[in-house]
């Protein structure tokens, strides 16, 4: 029992275990429930939220839909009515201007009719006038007439009276004149009063002329009718075709584009009947099909597309046809049966059954929420399009309105036009009568119309605003003048007073040195009162010139007065020097006591020539320095001693560069040199003008001469150059020299200041010019410096024109600048002859420039003379092909390029383009680097042009003189064309440059190659026939090294003329053996040719040469008409060749190759012909005359020969 109890009691307990583990598995579930419960609950609020923020976004959306549709119809409805409006404005000034063309026409109209009243009214009275006196007449005469008939019936009735009465013989009635007749006869009968009765009848002719006229009159306004009805046509043609242009494609809607679509395609309202009624059945059957746009079931069964992707569409289709609202109250249905049925569930549903019920309530919601989506999308697409159309309907209105603003202006200046001239302020019309007209022109411009009397004021206002002009220019200048009177007054003024207060300040240093001053430095005073009376003038004078003229230039006192003592006890020690003065009578030197002195006496001799030196060499210690300021910033010193012995100033000079830079940049120009020989050339101190001052420096020479017996003559400018340069301007600044004294060389004045007004001292004006000379020279010298130092970074390019025209590719490469020295000119080959010919001094500056073109190395040496600008600056080429040797340029091209560049520069060009001497020369480098691989060319007309391309601003200041009237004209250098002036000749060219004595046969023989050994035999012996058996004479006979090769030249003399031209000729022909010795030597020959010349009368006859030579023909083939030319030049020319006898001969052609001359020329060695030719370049005055022989040549040749054994010429 109690087993049974356990048993049912542990099953009990197992159950109510079971029970309890699935009450809490229940109740997990359930908490569990509840949580997704409420996650839901929170997701449905969640979408609620979503859901109201969505119909807000919407509801916003279309709310601001409808208004942009609202303000989109708005817009267009405002675009319409301005289109409208620009329309009508449009149509009403298209309107304004056919009325105001209307108008014209009527206007002309109404002109033309006025005009044709005029004159048919003006004849009307004419015709009336002359018919009223015919009338007139007529009457007359009637009246006449009848007197005339009364008085014959009066006498009618004395005559039946008294029958004794006689019978008168005359009649008193007077017949019409021949004008009165005429009236008579052209008036019509009708019209006179007497005959009224007689033309009651009609005229038929004027009946019918009426008809006419008026049949024209209906015939001309048909016409014009027809006229302006066509005009019309073409205005409403014109206007329709402007209201197509101005429709809007926009408003048409469909049909009226198929409408036009249509019409463009030819298609009327029969074209479908037509249609249907052609074909076959099946044919018609389509066509209707595609008009009335009918499915088709064949092409339905055929198109068959997925259901799924029909079904969207068609729910798409739905969503989009379906409004906001119908969404809305299908959220809240579906919300609302979902929590209808959460809320009826039973609680013992599990969480799978509960997700199982509501998963269709939230299939539909996301199917809602998509559809929802994609309609707010649509509705998006749908705004952005409608903005845009509206934003471009916005911008047209814009557009329309400005075009309607424009219409508008428009319109307003076309109904507002006013001329300018009624804006013209013009006087008052009373004023205008009583000022500009008389009485009579008062009268008829009052008579006239107002535009007319508007004319007349415009044109007399002209005529008075001009006077007005002239009056008011005269006034100005009037002005002017006295502006510049006043100037001048000032200026005077101004120049008075500071020489008043100069003349106060110039006596400051005489108080000081009296003592009237004791404000200044007591040291100062000192120096003052110690300073050599030379010194002191100049001195004085300095600061006077400071006071009146310049104020930058600053004079001081330097030195100390510590060594006046040292000084005064060497003069006392030196008493001796002067005993040994005395003993020298009038500079005789005694030359022979050097041969009997002893080595001691030596040694005596020599310390006393240095006590000597020392002696008349000693300095005051006391200096005056001069500090003269440059507008460049740089300052010039000058530092004046005075040499007690020899009572002459000597003077030093220095440079004071404004910063360390420029010091820097100008120190590579300034080596070792005296400023002085730039600031005045050629003026070494040592000469002077004044004879006693002279006499003392002949005395002194002397002296030096005799105290140095074991050295050569030394001049005396070499022995002070311790002490600096002596310069006698400071000597005339001293008052050591007369005043009256003027130097040749300075030109140089003031020309602001009338010295002789103010009075000054000739001393003073000398002072003046001497350093407005420094000023000037200096000013110079910088400015040159200047360009030197550009040059460091120079960069040589050659002109276009001439690189087309040069077959040498390559750009010149700048190798170095630098300085040289006058050493160094003087060994180099290029300059050595014209150091030897003083062309260059040791005073210039020198300068070498290298350049390099592919293997050709070029070397431009430059030497600036120190009397630079007045003397063209000197260049010289030089070039090699390797880095040792160089050779000097003489191409004759190159030539001619320098002398035009030194012509040019100098003596042309005005002062403001002097500078630019060293940039044009130096253009020259370019070319000249490629005219030099081109030494054998030919000279042409490229020549002209390749000057030009270099100098382009040759001829510019052609009609100014040169900048300093200093250039030697003896020196040739800017002499024009020699022999320019031609004189008038009589005769040919021969008669004038050849006497004919003899003529000489030239004869050139091209031999075959490897025979010219057997050529000469035969020639030989054909030679000594001829000369034998005629008076011909072989002078030369040479064969070609250099040239053209295997060739033989001749030179054969007849003495007897042409006579004995024609002697050879003969024997040439008749003599068989000449013949035949002829032919021999002619097998050998591959072409042969001869011309008979002339000798030029200034060269001289050839003659035979003995010793061994080089010979050298040249050819020149010159311009027709210039040999005379040619002639005179080379007869100056040839004066600088006959050096060592190298010229042989010279000879002009007469028969055969004409316009030819052949030089012939002798020479040692080729080396010899080197140094010959070089020579005759650098001789002044052979450049001069041979370069202008350049432009005459079009072809020239050389050859080198050696002369032949039988030779007279070796």
């Amino acid at each position: 029992m109690l087993h049974a109890v356990e048993a049912k009691r542990s099953t009990f307990d197992f159950r109510l275990q079971a029970e309890k583990q699935k009450l809490e598995k229940e109740q997990e579930r359930r908490v569990q429930a509840e949580k997704e419960r409420d996650r839901l609950q929170q997701e449905l609020t969640k979408l609620k939220e979503q859901i109201s923020a969505a119909q807000e976004a919407l509801k916003r959306s279309e709310e601001t839909a409808d208004l942009l549709a609202e303000k989109a119809q708005i817009s267009e409805e405002e675009a319409f009515v301005l289109t409208k409006r620009a329309a009508d404005a449009e149509a009403e000034i298209q309107r304004m201007r056919i009325a105001a063309i209307r108008n014209e026409e009527e206007k002309y109209s109404m002109e033309r009719k006025a005009r044709e009243a005029e004159l048919i009214a003006a004849r009307m009275v004419e015709e009336s006038e002359s018919r009223t006196r015919e009338a007139q007449k007529l009457k007359n005469d009637l009246i006449r007439a009848y007197n005339a008939e009364q008085l014959a019936k009066s006498k009618l009735r004395e005559v039946m009276t008294s029958p004794f009465s006689p019978i008168p013989l005359t009649n008193n009635f007077e017949f019409p004149t021949g004008q009165d007749r005429v009236h008579l006869a052209c008036s019509p009968i009708s019209d006179h009063c007497i005959f009224s009765g007689m033309a009651s009848h009609t005229d038929p002719v004027g009946a019918e002329r009426d008809i006419k006229s008026l049949s024209a009159e209906i015939e001309k306004e048909r016409v014009e009718y027809l006229k302006k009805s066509k005009h019309l046509q073409e205005q409403l043609s014109e206007l329709r075709s402007e209201i197509e242009g101005l429709k809007v494609e926009e408003q048409q809607t469909d049909l009226d584009r198929a409408y036009q679509e249509s019409l463009q395609l030819g298609d009327d309202k029969y074209t479908t009947l037509r249609k249907s009624g052609a074909g076959s059945a099946k044919s018609r059957k389509d066509e209707i099909i595609k008009i009335m746009a009918l499915p088709d079931p064949e092409q339905d069964s055929q198109s068959e597309k997925n259901d799924v992707q029909i079904f969207f569409e068609k729910e798409d289709q739905d969503a989009c046809s379906v409004d906001a609202s119908a969404f809305t109250a299908q959220f809240h249905q579906i919300i609302e049966h979902l929590l209808m049925q959460m809320s009826t569930e039973k609680s013992t549903l599990s969480v799978d059954e509960v997700q199982e019920n509501n998963l269709i309530s939230v299939a539909l919601l996301k199917q809602l929420n998509r559809l929802f989506q994609y309609k707010n999308s649509i509705l998006k697409e749908e705004l952005q399009k409608v903005i845009k159309e509206v934003e471009q309907k916005f911008t047209k209105l814009q557009n329309a309105q400005q075009e309607v603003s424009l219409i508008v202006k428009e319109k307003e200046h076309h109904l507002n036009f006013s001329s300018d001239d009624q804006k013209i302020a013009l006087i008052p019309l009373e004023q205008f009568f009583s000022e500009a007209c008389t009485d009579e022109s008062k009268k008829e411009l009052k008579e006239k119309c107002p535009q007319e009397l508007h004319t007349a004021r415009l044109a007399w206002e002209l005529e008075t605003r001009k006077r007005l002009g002239e009056e008011i220019k005269q006034l100005e200048e009037l002005n002017k003048k006295i502006i510049a009177e006043n100037s001048a007054l000032k200026k005077k003024l101004d120049e008075f007073n500071p020489l008043l207060l100069s003349v106060i300040k110039a006596v400051r240093p005489l108080q000081e040195l009296v003592g009237w001053d004791s404000t200044n430095d007591t040291l100062y005073q000192e120096r003052l009162q110690h300073l050599p009376r030379p010194l002191f003038f100049i001195f004085m004078e300095i600061i006077a010139f400071n006071d009146i003229y310049d104020e930058k230039i600053l004079v001081s006192i330097k030195g100390d007065l510590a060594k006046l003592a040292v000084n005064l006890s060497r003069s006392s020690s030196l008493q001796d020097v002067s005993e040994m003065e005395a003993d020298i009578v009038d500079g005789e030197i005694l030359t022979n006591v050097g041969s009997q002195l002893d080595e001691s006496r030596v040694d005596e001799e020599k310390r006393m020539q240095e006590n000597l030196r020392e002696y008349h060499l000693s300095v005051h210690p006391l200096s005056v320095q001069l500090e003269i300021s440059l507008d460049n910033g740089c300052v010039l010193l000058l530092k004046l001693q005075y040499l007690t012995r020899l009572k002459l100033l000597s003077v030093h000079t220095n440079v004071q560069l404004p910063n360390e830079a420029s010091a820097a940049r100008f120190s590579h120009f300034l080596f070792n040199e005296s400023l002085l020989d730039f600031l005045f050339p050629n003026d070494s101190g040592t000469t002077c003008p004044d004879v006693a001052m002279a006499a003392k420096l002949q005395y002194y020479k002397c002296l030096f001469h005799f105290a140095i017996l074991f050295q050569p003559r030394i001049d005396i400018a070499e022995e002070i150059e311790t002490v600096g340069r002596m310069y006698f301007w400071l000597q005339r600044l001293g008052n050591l020299m007369p005043v009256t004294q003027q130097r040749s060389d300075v030109t140089v004045m003031r020309t602001d200041v009338n010295l002789s007004d103010l009075n000054v001292s000739d001393s003073m004006d000398f002072l003046f010019t001497v350093i407005a000379a420094m000023k000037r020279r200096m000013r110079i010298r910088f400015s040159l410096l200047q360009q030197l130092i550009s040059m460091w970074s120079l960069e040589l390019k050659y002109p276009d024109s001439v690189a087309s025209w040069s077959s040498v590719a390559g750009a010149v490469e700048f190798l170095s600048w630098r300085c040289a020295t006058f050493a160094d000119f003087q060994i180099h080959d290029a300059t050595k002859r014209q150091c030897e010919n003083k062309l260059i001094n040791n005073n210039d500056w020198f300068f070498k420039a290298s350049f390099k073109l592919q293997t050709l190395q070029l070397e431009v040496l430059l030497a600036i003379s120190c009397k630079y600008p007045d003397v063209v600056p000197k260049l010289f080429f030089c070039f090699s092909k390797n880095s040792d040797k160089y050779t000097s340029f003489n191409n004759e091209i190159v030539r001619a390029m320098e002398r035009h560049v030194n012509f040019v520069c100098i003596k042309k060009i005005p002062p403001e383009y002097k500078d630019e001497v060293l940039s044009v020369q130096f253009k020259c480098v370019p070319i000249l680097m490629h005219l030099a691989l081109h030494l054998n060319f030919g000279i042409d007309e490229n020549r002209d042009s390749l000057i030009d391309n270099l100098l382009p601003n040759m001829h510019r200041g052609r009609d100014r003189e040169p900048p300093l009237a200093c250039v030697d004209q003896r020196a040739n250098l800017f002499r024009t064309f020699p022999d320019a002036a031609k004189k008038e000749t009589s005769g040919g060219h021969s008669s004038l440059i050849s006497d004919k004595n003899y003529v000489y046969e030239i004869s050139y023989h091209n031999v075959q190659p490897g025979k010219m050994e057997s050529y000469l035999k035969n020639y030989e012996n054909y030679s000594q026939l001829l000369e034998h058996k005629s008076s011909a004479q072989l002078l030369g006979s040479w064969s070609t090294v250099y040239g053209t090769e295997d060739q033989a030249i001749h030179l054969w003399r007849f003495i007897n003329g042409y006579a004995g031209v024609d002697e050879t000729f003969q024997l040439r022909v008749r003599d068989k053996e000449i013949r035949l010795l002829s032919d021999e030597f002619a097998k050998q020959c591959q072409q042969r040719s001869s011309s008979l010349a002339l000798s030029f009368a200034f060269w001289g006859e050839p003659q035979p040469r003995c010793s061994e030579n080089l010979y050298e023909i040249r050819t020149y083939i010159l311009k027709a008409g210039t040999m005379l030319e040619w002639a005179k030049n080379w007869e100056k020319a040839i004066n600088y060749r006959r050096k060592e006898d190298q010229n042989v001969a010279g000879f002009f052609a007469q028969v055969g190759r004409l316009c030819k001359v052949t030089h012939i020329w002798a020479y040692k060695s080729l080396e010899n012909r080197r140094i010959l030719r070089e020579d005759s370049w650098r001789a002044p005055g052979w450049d001069m005359h041979v370069a202008y022989t350049v432009p005459l040549v079009v072809k020239m040749e050389s050859n080198i020969l050696i002369p032949t054994a039988f030779s007279k010429m070796q």
